[in-house]
């Protein structure tokens, strides 16, 4: 069964604020709460709709019967933020595989995404489409493979400390208190699906060339270097994209440099509130 033709129950979420709608959706193995400090930074001029993604939260776990594409989440999030029907614009901002998510949503509705604000999008299908011999593609491959065989295995714990270790570092699980590393844990059998839609997402420069809408593209300056590669990729194909990049900062920016991420975020959906703030 394809995405077109699934039904599977509304995503979960967290409303805020009142006024043109900015839909917020997190990494893997987050959550909507990820977001609370842009929601509070927004809420006063905008609606802040931050989702749960299948398997994340308190939304379903992704729809069995279903392939692993980046359109399962893509078509929930439309449909529980009505885009696509009734012709309301709105304004999207991702981390990780959020980002990506983000990415699907505006090709398959570029007449009403606004804009886009994304930190490291990991859009691994790109690498594999326009650097296949690269050796950032070949890291995150073998990390793929490692996570998704331990899950398949029950190792959920041992799968949590490879992916939080990869992207976070060699201290990042250890540094985890108890219940964010059970979060993590019951979070991670959606993870394989996530890589398998990221990988299958082999989207053209032409195809992406179509997205010409303002882009803001952040980066770490000590991220790892497939999520580098993939921004990179993607800040030559997007027409009007600019990039950013947050120097000491890695692929977990939005959560340990959430100050300079959020400023950055609001500066590029509201130029006039961004400058309030700074005033105040």
């Amino acid at each position: 069964m394809t995405a077109a033709n699934f039904r599977s129950a509304p995503l979960a979420a967290q409303v805020r604020g009142h006024g043109e709608r900015v839909v917020c959706l997190h990494s893997s193995t987050g959550s909507s709460a990820q977001w609370r400090a842009l929601q509070n930074a927004l809420a006063s001029r905008w609606e802040v709709l931050a989702a749960d993604l299948h398997g994340h939260g308190r939304s379903p776990a992704w729809p069995e019967s279903t392939r692993s594409t980046l359109s399962v989440d893509a078509a929930a999030v439309a449909a529980l933020a009505g885009i696509g029907i009734g012709g309301r614009g709105v304004h999207l901002v991702g981390h990780s595989y959020g980002a990506a998510v983000a990415l699907q949503i505006a090709l398959s509705h570029p007449g009403q995404v606004r804009s886009l604000t994304l930190y490291e999008p990991v859009v691994f299908g790109l690498l594999r489409s326009a650097a296949p011999d690269d050796a950032a593609l070949h890291e995150i491959e073998e990390v793929a493979a490692s996570v998704a065989s331990l899950v398949a295995a029950g190792s959920l714990e041992d799968a949590a400390r490879v992916f939080v270790g990869y992207w976070g570092g060699a201290r990042a699980w250890s540094a985890l208190g108890d219940d964010q590393q059970r979060a993590v844990m019951a979070r991670m059998p959606a993870v394989p699906r996530h890589f398998e839609a990221l990988f299958a997402a082999t989207w053209s420069a032409e195809l992406l060339k179509r997205l010409r809408m303002p882009v803001l593209l952040m980066q770490g300056g000590c991220t790892r270097a497939s999520a580098r590669r993939a921004t990179e990729l993607l800040a030559a194909a997007l027409p009007q994209a600019q990039r950013v990049e947050l120097a000491g900062a890695g692929h977990l920016g939005p959560m340990t440099h959430s100050d300079t991420v959020v400023r950055w975020m609001v500066a590029h959906l509201d130029p006039r509130l961004a400058a309030e703030g700074l005033a105040a």
